[in-house]
């Protein structure tokens, strides 16, 4: 089962990297504000599989355009995850956005385990 806490902590040591979650019940305007305001060389968006389809389509509309108006000072990028994913393969994909340096504006999905 999948946990965001898990992931979370997981990336805790990972330098110059802003963890955003999305979950059920989150206002989408507030969410998109945060990514906006961040600091950090890499803001990342995890959107958990609780979030519904109207609100997830809105946050990963949102990216692309972030990722202009950001750049160059902050990268940013999201995973959809899907009911069902692990935890370790979502910690796999962060750690690829937070590393690929010369990437901006792209939204993995991790979808359910077999």
């Amino acid at each position: 089962m999948m946990s965001l806490v898990d992931v979370r902590a997981a990336l805790a040591d990972v330098t110059d990297l802003e963890v955003v979650t999305a979950e059920s019940g989150n206002d989408v305007a507030e969410i998109v504000s945060r990514l906006r305001r961040s600091e950090a060389g890499m803001a990342l968006l995890l959107i958990d599989s609780s979030v519904p389809a109207l609100d997830r389509a809105m946050l990963s509309a949102a990216i692309g355009p972030l990722a202009i108006d950001l750049a160059p000072r902050t990268r940013i990028g999201a995973i959809d995850i899907a009911g069902g994913a692990v935890t370790v393969d979502v910690v796999v994909a962060a750690g690829y956005l937070a590393s690929a340096r010369s990437t901006t504006g792209q939204i993995l999905t991790v979808a359910a385990s077999d």
